[in-house]
């Protein structure tokens, strides 16, 4: 779970991210594109980042928040940096990091031109 301003953004065992309206307690968007169950989230003002099966995903969270949006239409990079489960991230404006039950973390940086990442 992650709160960000007025909305709460859930990962799921259906593989799909939930944005929910947290004043309304009402889901205003569905975000499909991992292939197992979401484990970790983690969201600024600009992205949502979540975990799954070895992938990380990179989500538009303005997009993700116009209910008319599809999933395809939110998600910027679909990233396989590690060879399990995704189970802890933190990012900040300039670098991510990314923690694996394979015993790795990996750490990118969203200003580098040759990082997976494009600048939001």
């Amino acid at each position: 779970l992650q709160l960000q301003g007025s909305h709460l953004i859930s990962g799921s065992n259906d593989n799909t991210l939930r944005i929910w309206d947290f004043d309304k307690g009402k889901c205003i968007q569905v975000l499909h594109g991992h292939a197992g169950t979401v484990v970790c989230v983690a969201a600024d003002n600009k992205r949502i980042l979540s975990g799954s099966d070895g992938a990380i995903k990179v989500w538009d969270l303005a997009a993700a928040l116009n209910a008319g949006s599809s999933s395809d239409s939110v998600c910027i990079k679909t990233i396989k940096e590690h060879k399990d489960w995704v189970w802890a991230m933190q990012f900040d404006d300039f670098q991510f990091i990314s923690g694996s039950y394979d015993g790795t973390l990996v750490i990118r940086s969203f200003l580098d031109p040759t990082s997976p990442f494009p600048e939001i």
